[in-house]
């Protein structure tokens, strides 16, 4: 069933006004119940205003009030402080709670009329007085007292918008140096010039393809004047042909930037994700001065930062873990660019940590139906590390947004092939990991092969095909119950082009030999059969556009000929795909009719009405049935009287808390294989191990998340 989700965010919202106004007034009566009480504060009302804060910054979150979840976080943070019994309550602290609670009161004010909260330029200084008392209350706590820094801020006479205040942020320039005088272009420009300069190829294509007609025409007739006309045009279009290379080659010049454009970022990741993990990591990098495509620059950004992440998250142990295993406490992360002399960049990312586990690497990959348990045993173990690359493998014993899902290393793995570039993986277990990255220095004009298939036209890079050979239905045999063919004494799977594509076409047996296209990438290899091959062009990939983003297995589109547009195919995503046909067609058939004949019920847990309406609409949204609970006690009482698939909860709640209420359904033998996904806005590491060693199976940030990312999260455990 579908839902309006405009009337749907209306209710939400309205849900959330109302749930706001009394975590407020809650918050309100509690601060002044601790200043009447002085120095001696009543344990239970800290508590009380933490967790009533708590639940309005998740509430907040949840309908996307990215200011009102600020304002919460740090007062937050203020009251955990004085609950831990690490700081002390003051005056000025007081203040300024008030007047926080005043400022979200007048942020909302205006929910209603316009769905949004109102932005406030004195914003940025409360939160900045909010982190001072924070820090200020631990100072006094420990006999150093310094002096008030407060900027005075009124609840509403210093809240009106002054336009002149607003900085406008201009582009953001590229500088080009021409004969020790520089101009200032802002890149956006300059993308236009280069997005323009690459069309000339079609000129060169359109040109070669008129050039091919009139020399069929000449073979035919014996003409004095069309033998002319020839020569004229090939002089032409090779004149044209170098004006058009040397156009694009330095339009692409001026692109060029330093990797440490993205790099200088790195080492404060590093810093921030190392001490949230409670680690100490040093990281080097050499090499940075290399240039490259800024468009490259841009699409490797993200892969480089999920993979330090990854070196971070659960590649480097931990101090003492590291001194047990005979290392140095502090781990080492390493960078490394240089320039090979095929004019590519190597980029080389290692750890010395304790390296991929590769018996996790196998179960995960089993379980999803990658490969066999019989496979599985006779793999060498370079191949079994590389299926990280592929979708839903995952080492991580904790589902996590850093980690656990399956899906960063295979996003890396496609970024990087669909840049023409390639990504290898070598671990050695207890040792580290290093990532080997080679990608072009620039986004170059690619050659490919175009195949007809059925009644289509296709193009495929030439950078993923290994060899080109011709098959008969005889060659074909069964090996690990998969079509294969041996090519070089090695089995290689094999599947029709169209089959791949998941175009129906009507089997024709025959001996007669069709070709078949060897294609690789990321170290996994498949043979793709064809009717035709028709000849080598030239091209750039055009993007689909964001109304064709979710089509799979196609990266662009090129032109050839007089103007005919041809699908690219993304090797990648066909090899990663064609690879798991079999079990994807299983697991489909199984999970529609399962969908039909009774649906997957999900128990969510959660006291807040606004987030709990808000994940209820997505799990059901998502094909399944739900039921709720407002606490640990109250689901637990539900799992005994219904049968539940999974359950979904958050951490924070009265009476029993999730981790509690995880550890209590981890201890009951009816549901000890019951999957638990926390979703919560505790983020630090130490909740992170908390629900891990309470026994959930999932950890999630609630926020303005991908949807997919819970619903992908509970398909993947049921």
């Amino acid at each position: 069933m579908s839902i309006n989700q405009d009337e749907f965010l209306k209710e939400l919202l309205n849900d959330f006004r109302q749930e706001a106004e009394e975590h407020l007034s809650s918050i309100e009566e509690g601060i002044l119940e601790l200043e009447k009480n002085g120095a001696t504060p009543d344990f239970s009302v800290l508590e009380r205003v933490y967790r009533e804060t708590h639940s309005l910054k998740g509430a907040a979150r949840a309908v996307n009030l990215s200011d009102t979840e600020k304002v919460c976080m740090s007062m937050e943070n203020v009251m955990n402080t004085l609950k831990e019994g690490e700081g002390i309550l003051f005056d000025s602290l007081f203040e300024v709670m008030q007047k926080s609670v005043d400022t979200l009161r007048l942020m909302l004010s205006n929910l209603k009329e316009s769905g949004t909260e109102k932005k406030l330029p004195n914003l940025i200084q409360l939160l900045k007085n909010l982190n001072f008392i924070q820090k200020e209350s631990v100072r006094r706590k420990n006999g150093t007292v310094l002096k008030d820094d407060i900027v005075e801020i009124k609840s509403r006479e210093n809240f009106q918008i002054n336009k002149s205040e607003i900085i406008q942020i201009p582009n953001i320039p590229v500088k080009v140096d021409l004969e020790n005088e520089t101009i200032r272009v802002s890149a956006y420009k300059l993308n236009n010039v280069l997005s323009q300069s690459d069309d000339f190829l079609a000129i060169k294509t359109t040109l070669s393809f008129y050039k091919k007609e009139l020399e069929e025409i000449k073979q035919k007739i014996n003409d004095e004047r069309l033998d002319n006309l020839y020569g004229d045009l090939s002089r032409f279009i090779h004149v044209a042909n170098r004006m058009v290379d040397d156009l694009i080659i330095n339009v692409k010049s001026t692109l060029l930037l330093p990797f440490s454009t993205i790099l200088n970022i790195v080492p404060r990741v590093v810093k921030d994700l190392s001490r949230d993990k409670g680690k100490d990591i040093n990281i080097e990098i050499t090499g940075e001065h290399y240039e490259i495509d800024k468009r490259i620059l841009e699409e490797i950004k993200d892969p480089i930062i999920h993979i330090i992440r990854n070196c971070v998250d659960h590649g480097i142990e931990n101090s003492n873990e590291r001194i047990k295993a005979g290392k140095k406490p502090v781990g080492n992360i390493l960078i490394q660019i240089t320039k090979d002399a095929d004019a590519k960049l190597s980029l080389l990312i290692s750890d010395d940590g304790e390296g991929i586990k590769l018996d996790k690497v196998i179960k995960s990959s089993v379980k999803l139906g990658i490969i066999s348990k019989e496979e599985a045993s006779e793999m060498p173990d370079k191949e079994k590390v590389n299926l990280i690359f592929s979708s839903g493998v995952s080492s991580s014993e904790l589902i996590t947004e850093i980690s656990g899902r399956g899906l960063g290393m295979a996003i890396v793995a496609e970024k990087i092939s669909n840049l023409g570039g390639t990504i290898t993986v070598d671990t050695i277990e207890g040792k580290g990991t290093s990532f080997s990255i080679k990608i072009p220095q620039t986004i170059a004009t690619f050659r490919g092969l175009l195949v007809r298939s059925g009644e289509n036209k296709y193009l495929i890079p030439n950078i993923f095909v290994e060899k080109v050979i011709g098959v008969a239905d005889s060659d074909i045999i069964s090996s690990g119950n998969k079509p294969s063919v041996y090519v070089s004494g090695a089995y290689i799977g094999i599947i029709g082009l169209c089959a791949s594509l998941g175009i129906k076409e009507a089997p024709v047996s025959t001996n007669n030999k069709k070709p078949a296209l060897i294609l690789s990438s990321n170290r996994k290899q498949m043979a793709f059969l064809v009717d035709e091959i028709i000849e080598e062009v030239e091209g750039i990939v055009k993007p689909l556009g964001k109304q064709l983003k979710k089509i799979s297995k196609i990266t662009g589109v090129t032109m050839i000929g007089n103007g005919i547009l041809i699908p690219v195919l993304n090797v990648t995503e066909l090899i990663e795909s064609s690879t798991r046909a079999e079990f994807n067609e299983l697991s489909q058939t199984t999970q529609f009719n399962g969908l039909n004949n009774q649906k997957q019920r999900v128990l969510i847990v959660e006291d807040s009405i606004t987030v709990r309406s808000m994940l209820k609409s997505i799990v059901e949204n998502a094909g399944y049935e739900t039921e709720v609970a407002v606490d640990g006690i109250d689901a637990f009482k539900k799992l005994n009287d219904g049968n539940f698939d999974a359950v979904v909860t958050d951490i924070e709640m009265p009476n029993m808390n999730g981790f509690e209420l995880t550890s209590k359904i981890r201890n009951d033998d009816k549901f000890s294989e019951m999957p638990v996904i926390l979703v919560t806005t505790l983020e630090s590491p130490k909740d992170m191990q908390k629900g891990l060693e309470s026994g959930a199976n999932a950890y999630i940030v609630k926020g303005s998340f991908e949807k997919s990312n819970l619903t992908d999260t509970i398909r993947r455990l049921i």
